[in-house]
């Protein structure tokens, strides 16, 4: 099957088979394990969490930090745009919440190629598909390293901005921190499991702040959710093959 976005994949996995065997004394405060491609982290979750409030409450506190004109009945999409803009490639810097630090995630997409890295507490490991039909699996903590054969669009797995999202389903405006969050669905096909992934811009200016996985079963307050703290062009530096003359192969 052609898999996409194996971080995606290997989290919805994990909290699906959680929402299946938790029992009601389960609070929503729990922390959950996931696995990605590269490490093991605990999901922590502030993922949006659509507002009951008070209208005339939400728009007094919304007044101190702006308000988008974002149409949520309207066509146009955040997301449709960000697409638009790295169509040519991208690399994005991201931050995974664990329940004792963060793991910085960067990943860069180009062209059938792709780069992904996580780094934990200044252990880095990463892999790219340099589109040359393998994979090279890299460790800078222990020097080591692996080559395996790889599928002509095993790049997708990486593709964490765009990888999964299948039809868009709704948009929410949270007027009091001036956040558009739209949800989009995830194919059962490409996940292995039904949910969405919600991904929040800033009300202003649309530049994209989080991403939040949310698995059908599990409450939204324990998505899987990555802070956003860059997006730019692609490196193609980062795509080629990896100078390995000073780790040793597994």
């Amino acid at each position: 099957m052609n898999k996409k976005m194996v971080t995606i994949i290997a989290a919805l996995a994990m909290f699906t088979a959680m929402a299946g065997c938790s029992d009601s004394s389960s609070s929503s405060s729990s922390k959950a394990e996931t696995t990605t491609t590269t490490t093991t982290a605990a999901a922590e979750s502030t993922a949006p969490a659509e507002s009951t409030a008070d209208e005339s409450t939400a728009d007094s506190v919304a007044a101190n930090v702006g308000t988008t004109d974002y149409d949520v009945d309207g066509d146009f999409r955040a997301f449709e745009q960000l697409k638009d803009k790295y169509k040519d490639g991208y690399l994005a810097k991201l931050k995974g919440q664990m329940s004792t630090s963060g793991t910085d995630y960067m990943i860069c997409v180009k062209d059938g190629k792709a780069y992904e890295s996580s780094t934990i507490q200044g252990m880095k490991s990463y892999t790219v598909y340099p589109g040359d039909g393998k994979t090279y699996s890299v460790s800078e903590a222990t020097t080591t390293y692996s080559v395996d054969d790889a599928a002509e669009d095993a790049w997708k797995n990486s593709d964490i901005l765009f990888g999964a999202a299948s039809d868009f389903d709704h948009a929410y405006v949270d007027t009091a921190s001036n956040v558009v969050h739209e949800y989009y669905n995830i194919e059962s096909a490409v996940a292995g499991a039904e949910g969405q992934i919600v991904y929040s811009f800033d009300g202003s200016t649309y530049d994209l702040q989080q991403i939040v996985i949310i698995p059908d079963g599990v409450d939204a307050q324990n998505g899987v959710y990555f802070t956003v703290e860059s997006i730019d062009g692609a490196d193609d530096s980062l795509l080629a093959v990896p100078d390995l003359s000073a780790y040793t192969k597994e």
